[in-house]
């Protein structure tokens, strides 16, 4: 009598969403990380983005109070849309 194994299936990686987007500004390029990968982005120039750098993107703000009120300044100044 032999023994089967069966082999598992392997899970199905769900593909990110992706968006289009353009930092705007002057300066030098934006550079952002995620699960130690670096990816940089040029100003003023089309590009993709997936969800991943776009919630790190989102997170990356300056939290002050201004007149008793708090106030969340984001870092990069961009326009972003789904594809």
């Amino acid at each position: 009598m032999t023994d089967i194994i069966k082999a598992e299936a392997a899970p199905k990686v769900k593909a990110l969403k992706q968006y289009k987007i353009t930092f705007h500004g002057e300066g030098g390029d934006v550079e952002i990380a995620h699960n130690y990968k670096l990816n940089l982005y040029r100003r003023n120039v089309e590009t993709t983005i997936d969800e991943n750098f776009l919630a790190v993107l989102k997170d990356a703000v300056v939290q002050t109070v201004v007149d008793g009120k708090e106030v969340r300044i984001p870092m990069h100044s961009y326009t972003v849309e789904p594809i």
